[in-house]
């Protein structure tokens, strides 16, 4: 079955496929049914594509993060691409009298899923202190790495994430992901990466910006050498 696509669409799909890739892709072709992984996209290039999909649609991703499924066929990506990339489709008034309990769940689900899966400045300080088994993970390229951190993170720049880059961590900890802060998106990249290889994660909010300027110290060669500690006021 051929998915109903229009060529500009699928022209974007086999571009965001040779960028994950490096070598172009012909996917005239091949059927719907065709496999992610028989093109050569491991789990995590399948997700970098996604991420690059609905970054370049405007997505948001914390709107949709209930509805989207990893695409493993072709005819999945197809669909994503169509849903997001395509016309927009005419939508049908929704039901008042049924709306508002739908929102009201939805509602309810969204801020305990920040709860889940975000952590602040605070809480990680005081994680941190209790010698919680996490590991901070910095995101973002080694070079900010190296001018400023958040003491003990590790450096795992999201670009270089990859399954061989990730067989050497334990699952057992929380990892806990950062980038400059809410301006910049490498500690979501990171996290979903993360996520998507089987390990626990939270997000960081804020990143480093208010892990500074809640007051906490970082390391690096740009690191100032005082900091001042301000107490969470929740």
């Amino acid at each position: 079955m051929t998915t109903a696509v229009n060529d500009p669409v699928k022209e974007k799909v086999a571009a965001y496929l040779e960028t994950a890739l490096g070598k172009p892709v012909d996917l005239a072709p091949l059927p719907d049914t065709t496999p992610l992984n028989t093109l050569g996209l491991d789990s995590l290039l399948t997700i970098s594509v996604l991420v690059t999909l609905l970054e370049d649609a405007g997505v948001d991703l914390g709107e949709h993060a209930d509805s989207l499924v990893t695409p493993s066929t072709l005819g999945d990506l197809y669909a994503l691409a169509g849903r997001f990339l395509g016309e927009p489709e005419e939508r049908p008034a929704a039901d008042t009298a049924t709306a508002e309990p739908r929102e009201h769940n939805d509602q309810l689900a969204y801020y305990q899923a920040k709860l889940a899966y975000e952590i602040d400045s605070a809480d990680l300080r005081d994680a941190l202190a209790a010698g919680q088994d996490l590991v901070v993970v910095d995101g973002r390229s080694s070079e900010s790495y190296a001018a400023e951190h958040i003491p003990g993170a590790v450096s795992i720049p999201h670009r270089s994430i990859s399954q061989d880059a990730l067989a050497g961590l334990s699952r057992a900890p929380l990892y806990v992901t950062y980038c400059d802060g809410i301006g910049c998106n490498a500690s979501t990249k990171t996290a979903i990466k993360l996520a998507t290889a089987g390990f626990r994660v939270k997000e960081l909010i804020g990143g480093l910006d208010w892990w500074k300027r809640d007051g906490h110290p970082t390391e690096g060669h740009a690191a100032p050498e005082h900091s001042h500690h301000a107490g969470c006021g929740c």
